[in-house]
C-alpha cells in the first residue's frame, strides 16, 4: 500500500464516497425542484448560478461580476454568459454598468428574483428541518461541522 491507508480505512472511505454520491444525486434532484419553485423555466445550472450570485452579493462590496461567479463555480466565461442571459430572460437577474469600472457589468438579482429565491430557500429549509427533526441538535451540529471541514478540504 503506497498511501499508508489500512484496508479498514479504505472500506470506510469507499462507504463515505458511495453515500456522498447518493447524497449528491438526491441533492441535484432536489435542486431541480427548488429551481422550478423559483421559476418554472429555471434549470438547475442556472439556479446554481443564481444561488452563487445571491451568496456573493452578501460578501462583495463592489458588486458581483460574471467573472466572480465563474471563478467561484469553475465555469468558462462563455458558459457564464449564456447562463446569465437565461437568468435575464426569466427576469431574475439584471446586468448594470459598474459605478467603479466602465468596462465591467454588475449582476443583480431583481426584486421579484429575490422574492422567489427567498421563498424557495425557506421551503428548502423547512423540508430539511422536517427531515432532521428526529436528529439530536448535537448530531445536526456535528454533521454541519464535518461537512464544513470536508468542503474546506476540497477547496
Amino acid at each position: 500500500m503506497t498511501s499508508g491507508m489500512t484496508d479498514h480505512h479504505r472500506g470506510e472511505t469507499a462507504d463515505l464516497e458511495r453515500e456522498l454520491t447518493r447524497f449528491m444525486r438526491r441533492s441535484r434532484a432536489n435542486s431541480a425542484a427548488i429551481a422550478a419553485e423559483v421559476h418554472p423555466k429555471l434549470d438547475v445550472a442556472s439556479y446554481i448560478v443564481l444561488v452563487t450570485i445571491a451568496e456573493l452579493e452578501e460578501s462583495l462590496d463592489q458588486g458581483v461580476r460574471a467573472a466572480d461567479v465563474a471563478e467561484r463555480l469553475g465555469l468558462h466565461k462563455s458558459t457564464m454568459s449564456r447562463t446569465i442571459t437565461v437568468l435575464e430572460r426569466l427576469t431574475l437577474v439584471t446586468r448594470e454598468p459598474s459605478a467603479t469600472d466602465a468596462r465591467a457589468r454588475i449582476l443583480a438579482i431583481t426584486p421579484s428574483g429575490h422574492e422567489s429565491y427567498r421563498a424557495a430557500i425557506g421551503a428548502r429549509r423547512e423540508r430539511m428541518a422536517g427531515i432532521l427533526q428526529r436528529w439530536s441538535a448535537a448530531d445536526v451540529g456535528q454533521l454541519a461541522r464535518l461537512l464544513a471541514q470536508l468542503n474546506d478540504d476540497f477547496s
